[in-house]
């Protein structure tokens, strides 16, 4: 059970974050330009936006938590890999990287193993296939990049979440614990 303080936070900071997606995967389309940070911090953000492509299950706001927390963890993952072009990139994306350790924090405290869960399938997307192409392939070439920046604005383009929608569908942690529980749940049966 999260404290009622920390889900208020959390539900607000989740909301935030889904209004924001297309902003953010933007600075992760970035990263994967960016020759100053390191391939393997590269890697990471493809992958993030990669996954965020990927059909989505659900109806309304909700179907995007988990990828707006996985695109909060790569964030952190291209710091933490990103090299000695780290603090250039952190310096460009200063409104996201002023709060993440605090954010990421706050997440950790309302999710617990669930979380940990998330961080840790981050490592993984850099094998996912998008359009014949694994996600760390759009690293390699400039034709790679500038189909996955196209493809990224076209979802940017079409993304329709606004703060209204999030008002009304996002009103309790546990709808949020509960969808990342059940895909949770579906990709250990799909191991199985």
């Amino acid at each position: 059970m999260i404290a009622m303080e920390t889900e208020r936070r959390f539900l607000s900071l989740l909301g935030e974050y889904l209004v924001s997606l297309p902003f953010d995967l933007k600075a992760l389309q970035e990263a994967v330009a960016d020759d100053n940070l390191e391939r393997a911090a590269r890697e990471v953000a493809a992958g993030a936006i990669v996954h965020t492509l990927m059909p989505q299950e659900g109806e309304g706001p909700l179907r995007y938590a988990d990828d707006v927390l996985f695109v909060r963890a790569a964030l952190h993952e291209v710091a933490a890999r990103g090299g000695e072009g780290t603090a250039a990139f952190r310096d460009r994306f200063r409104e996201i990287y002023d709060r993440l350790d605090e954010d990421l924090a706050l997440i950790d405290a309302a999710l617990g193993e669930t979380w940990q869960w998330l961080r840790g399938k981050v490592e993984s997307f850099a094998r996912l296939s998008y359009k014949g192409k694994r996600a760390a392939s759009y690293v390699d070439d400039d034709e790679s990049q500038s189909l996955l920046y196209e493809e990224g604005l076209e979802f940017q383009t079409n993304y329709n979440v606004t703060e209204e929608q999030v008002k009304n569908r996002l009103r309790r942690a546990d709808q949020v614990v509960e969808l990342l529980a059940k895909r949770r749940a579906d990709e250990a049966k799909k191991k199985a």
